[in-house]
């Protein structure tokens, strides 16, 4: 806390009596830096009542009125004779400025200066200047000290005579018409210079659209009107100013070189007194009864001002006839930019300027600004939905025309160096028709072509630069993912190639459209260009690039305790979504329950294994359970099956949530965090329902494919995060898990019980299956090599029993089972060349064996280069793993994320 007074005295008039009402203590100018406003301090004021006990009350006006604050809105009891102190804070828009603090009571009213002031350059970093000059001096010491001797010469610079010419383009604005919008410019010139006043044209337009370039193109043409007189003003630079009226006339009067006249000056000044009594009387906002109880004296002692006041009209017109006839012009012409650049209330306040002060016979104001920041500050200020305040200030709104293709391109052909203009392809299609954005990614891809060449990057093509820097600026969500598979824009080239001629691949739309235009370029992988542009510029979203909706994943904040709390009620609906999102999934992966044979089973008590009722095993694993086995077994359909019960019967009270280990893997801090965020993207929840219920331990996990995670450690550490937020929410968890030795993985210590699944039981498998070929006109003895392993598995069963395309397939004679059926299920495929699927399924069973793993991505790099190997490209990958689905050789366990149906087909297929 910063203390101002630090002991109470009475200045000489209070002490003898001089004043009738409360005073401020010290009557000096308060001067605050504004970085003092970015720490929270705080400042003291002391009021001094040297009469009568009064109420009184403390404004702030001006400039400061919100950089600054009271608190308890300035009211304070001053006792006779006593004192009082009014503590002030930082307000809500800390900025820079001049203003007032009043004190109003019945017995009269008192001010005090008070400025918010930017501490200048010298003083700020004085140390480091400091520094720095003690640098400059060694510096120039050591080179004194290393000169050449007397007589001797210096060898010849290396350096060119002449210097290089800079290979960037300014951003600042053009003076000279470089996108062929000369005639628009003429034509609002014209307006300008005939058209009757009072008038206020409008160049509307967003960032970068190139109003400021018009505005003084428009200003030249202007100025060779011998009857207009013409004026710049950039509010932007006076914003901190009391009032935009005055600094508006100080312009015209500079810029017309007026400001030595006695009589401009005279009416300058009178002018600025009224507009100073005009700020004070609407800043502090005193209703008719404060008026009359505490403006006695103030009234009198400013009456002059007062009625001075009445012909402020009369003072601005007398200035500007001054201007112009000393000039010997008729028509004032005011160029106004950056205006949306300005806080609201400047904003409204120079707009409030134009229509009631300068709406004038000889005044014609043209104003360049972006229409959305403007009607922003009028709907903050008056509540005007519509706008229809701002067309009451603007007459004639002219709207930035849009630049057209040729334009574009011919745009970007002055702009690109010959070697760049290969990649006007990329640009045309994912760069924004803006020119100051063109001109910016122009600069960053000018920078990056150089470094290309300058490590020799080989191959390279500078439209494939393009792109990569297009995707990254304009799509973050699609480039995270490139960054990861850089072979993601050739695959988008293949299906662009592979689709039917109505068919748009399922890509995000930004890179599809690059691709598209850029198809015969597309390298096999791009990570070169990523690992070029890490260290590039990165500009402010969609300043640069089309813009593009951010994907729900993208636009979810990271969970964090300090998340808003649903109510219960809400929570309730959140918990009834997640139940049926869960009872959805455990449909689609288990399958019809009344279909379903009982697992067998072997907890780890148990000497022998026997078929088991789902609830019996609920209630022996209660609070955590692990589920191993081998592939193929059914750990995966048998933990939606307990899912399922659990909803049904509404176990513990928690909302079993089936998850994948892969889904809660990431970088996140907490797994309480991972949790929310893999809820919000299985299940589509809010962000605060999601971690609410993880928070509160409302949950069951049931947690599928620990053995699909990579690394043995990473698994364990996982686990272990897994089962503390459990033991200290109280929620459950199941997990499954290939058979694995027991050092690996020691479930007991953490406190799961243990059930080894070993499939279903063989005989009711083989008697489902013959009763369903018997009701099907098929002889069960066809099918030879049916073995054991085989039907025990409850995937293999369901898909046999379910999708029963194979059976009026078979064969009049009997048939090895296992190699029929997966050569018949390759022959359904989509693709004419079986012989390339079979080859491409080959490489990918071997690929699983080799990792010892059971599922695959769609999305794998390395699946997509078998079966690209194999002369499968674009969409035709997808198209013939669905196929393989259809046929029953392959089960979608997640979306593009496959496995074969049983372990024996699989390593059948790897030997082909």
């Amino acid at each position: 806390m910063v203390v101002l007074i630090a002991f109470v005295w009475l200045p000489a008039g209070i002490a003898a009596g001089g004043a009738a009402g409360p005073q401020f203590l010290e009557q000096d100018r308060l001067s605050i830096p504004l970085e003092r406003l970015r720490t929270g301090s705080r400042w003291q004021i002391t009021v001094a009542n040297p009469g009568a006990a009064v109420d009184a009350e403390v404004r702030l006006t001006g400039g400061i009125a919100d950089a600054l604050a009271l608190e308890g809105g300035g009211r304070v009891r001053l006792g006779p004779g006593g004192a009082a102190t009014v503590v002030m804070v930082p307000g809500k828009r800390p900025r820079a400025g001049n203003g007032q603090l009043v004190l109003i009571s019945a017995a009269g009213i008192d001010r005090r200066q008070v400025s918010v002031t930017v501490t200048p350059f010298l003083e700020r970093y004085r140390l480091a200047l400091i520094a720095a000059a003690l640098l400059v001096v060694a510096v120039a010491v050591v080179l004194w000290w290393r000169r050449p001797a007397h007589g001797e010469e210096e060898p010849p610079s290396a350096r060119p005579a002449g210097e290089s010419p800079g290979y960037t383009h300014s951003d600042e604005p053009a003076a000279t018409d470089r996108l062929n919008r000369k005639v628009y410019a003429e034509y609002l010139a014209e307006l300008a210079r005939t058209e009757t006043p009072p008038l206020v044209i409008g160049i509307l337009g967003e960032w970068g659209t190139g109003k400021t370039s018009m505005l003084m193109q428009v200003r030249d043409i202007v100025a060779s009107d011998p009857q207009c007189a013409q004026v710049w003003f950039d509010p932007w630079r006076h914003q901190y100013d009391d009032n935009p009226v005055l600094s508006l006339l100080h312009t015209i009067v500079t810029e017309l070189g007026l400001e030595k006249r006695q009589h401009v000056r005279r009416t300058l000044r009178t002018i600025s007194e009224v507009l100073g009594s005009l700020v004070l009387s609407a800043s502090i906002k005193l209703n008719v009864a404060d008026v009359r109880r505490s403006f006695v004296e103030y009234d009198a002692e400013n009456f002059r001002i007062r009625s001075e006041r009445t012909r402020l009209d009369e003072h601005l017109g007398r200035l500007i006839r001054i201007a112009l006839a000393t000039l010997d012009k008729s028509r004032l012409v005011v160029f106004v930019d950056d205006l949306d650049r300005c806080h609201a209330d400047q904003i409204t306040a120079l707009l409030d300027a134009l229509k009631l002060h300068f709406n004038r016979a000889d005044c014609v104001f043209v104003l360049a600004v972006d229409k959305e920041p403007l009607l922003a500050a009028v709907r903050e200020k008056y509540q005007d939905p519509r706008g229809d305040y701002l067309d009451k200030i603007v007459q004639l709104p002219f709207d930035m025309p849009r630049l057209s293709d040729e334009d574009f391109d011919q745009y970007l052909d002055d702009l690109l160096d010959d070697g760049l203009k290969d990649a006007i392809p990329s640009l045309r299609s994912g760069l924004r028709s803006n020119p100051r954005a063109i001109k910016r990614f122009v600069n960053v891809l000018t920078l990056q072509d150089r470094v290309a060449r300058a490590r020799g990057l080989d191959p390279y093509d500078v439209t494939v630069l393009a792109a990569v820097l297009l995707i990254r600026d304009g799509d973050s969500t699609f480039y995270a993912r490139l960054a990861e598979d850089p072979t993601l824009l050739k695959r988008i080239a293949e299906d662009i190639e592979t689709a039917g001629e109505d068919e748009l691949p399922a890509w995000s739309p930004l890179p599809l459209k690059i691709v598209e235009a850029i198809r015969e370029s597309v390298p096999e992988d791009v990570r070169p260009y990523i690992d070029l542009v890490k260290a590039s510029p990165v500009p402010t979203p969609g300043d640069l690039t089309l813009p593009l909706a951010e994907s729900a994943s993208a636009a979810v904040p990271d969970a964090a305790p300090g998340l808003g709390r649903p109510s219960r009620r809400a929570l309730g609906t959140a918990r009834d979504v997640l139940a049926e999102g869960v009872l959805a999934r455990a449909d689609r992966v288990g399958g019809d329950e009344g279909e379903l044979l009982p697992p067998v089973i072997r907890f780890a008590e148990d000497e022998v294994a026997r078929p088991a009722e789902l609830d019996e095993i609920l209630a022996r694993g209660a609070g955590r359970l692990m589920i191993i086995g081998p592939p193929g077994a059914g750990k995966t359909v048998l933990a939606a099956r307990l899912a399922r019960r659990m909803l049904t019967a509404h176990t513990r009270g928690q909302i079993p949530v089936l998850l994948s280990f892969r889904a809660i893997e990431g970088d996140f801090v907490t797994v309480e965090r991972s949790l929310t965020h893999a809820l919000v993207d299985e299940y589509q929840i809010s962000m605060p329902d999601a971690f609410a219920m993880v928070d509160r331990g409302l949950l069951t996990l049931v947690l599928d494919g620990l053995d699909e995670l990579d690394a043995a450690a990473g698994r364990t550490t996982l686990v272990q995060s897994v089962v503390r937020w459990a033991g200290t929410t109280g929620a459950g968890i199941i997990m499954t898990d290939r058979s694995r030795p027991a050092r690996e993985f020691p479930a007991a210590r953490l406190g799961f019980h243990l059930l080894e699944l070993l499939g279903v039981p063989e005989e009711d498998a083989r008697h489902r299956l013959e009763a369903l070929l018997i009701s099907r006109q098929a002889v069960p003895r066809r099918l030879l090599s049916l073995s054991p392993e085989l039907l025990g598995s409850p995937q293999m069963l369901s898909t046999l029993t379910t999708r029963t395309g194979w059976i009026d397939d078979l064969p009049e004679h009997p048939v090895e089972f296992l190699p029929w059926y997966a050569a018949r299920a390759v022959g359904r495929s989509t693709v004419e060349d079986t012989a390339a699927v079979a080859s491409a399924l080959g490489e990918v069973a071997r690929l699983l064996a080799a990792e010892s793993r059971d599922t695959f991505s769609s999305d794998d790099a390395k699946v997509r280069a078998m079966f690209r190997g194999s002369g499968i490209r674009g969409v035709q990958v997808p198209s013939v793993l669905h196929a393989m689905v259809d046929a029953g050789l392959l089960r979608e366990s997640a979306p593009e994320t496959y496995h074969f149906v049983h372990p024996l087909l699989r390593d059948l297929i790897a030997g082909w």
